[in-house]
């Protein structure tokens, strides 16, 4: 099912607010770029984080950021089941290049393709480097 503007207003809400959450798990904070985009510097390294439930098929990065940062933290909901509303995620870090190669341009509207680029989340899933889990109940 497509994004509409509600939902992709809920996913932007959602990305914000497991950033904070995930930053300050990782032992760091979100850095204040003007941009809204989630970034910190995570083991020195200038990073983005960006997040999914289990039923979100990719993770986008405008082109700007990718000019920016080393690496993508993606902090992605387990696919099992989860009880009493708490919710599993497992935290993947892969390299700006390997996201990179994988990247391809937002289908959500003419604007989004001309400055995102998305990386579904099966391959950071296989790829990624596992940096930590963490567990919310949102």
């Amino acid at each position: 099912m497509g994004q509409n503007k509600n939902t992709g207003r809920a996913g932007n809400n959602f990305g914000h607010r497991m950033a904070v959450y995930a930053a300050q798990h990782l032992g760091t904070e979100l850095l204040n770029t003007g941009t809204k985009s989630n970034e910190v510097i995570l083991d020195g390294q200038w990073v983005v984080l960006k997040s999914a439930h289990k039923k979100t098929s990719a993770v986008g990065v405008t082109l700007n950021v990718l000019e920016n940062i080393q690496s993508i933290v993606a902090v992605l909901e387990n696919k099992e089941n989860q009880e009493d509303d708490i919710h599993n995620y497992t935290i993947y870090k892969v390299p700006v290049e390997w996201y990179k190669q994988h990247m391809k341009p937002s289908r959500s509207s003419p604007s989004a393709a001309k400055s995102t680029r998305m990386v579904n989340c099966s391959p950071i899933r296989e790829n990624g480097e596992v940096i930590g889990e963490l567990t919310c109940d949102f």
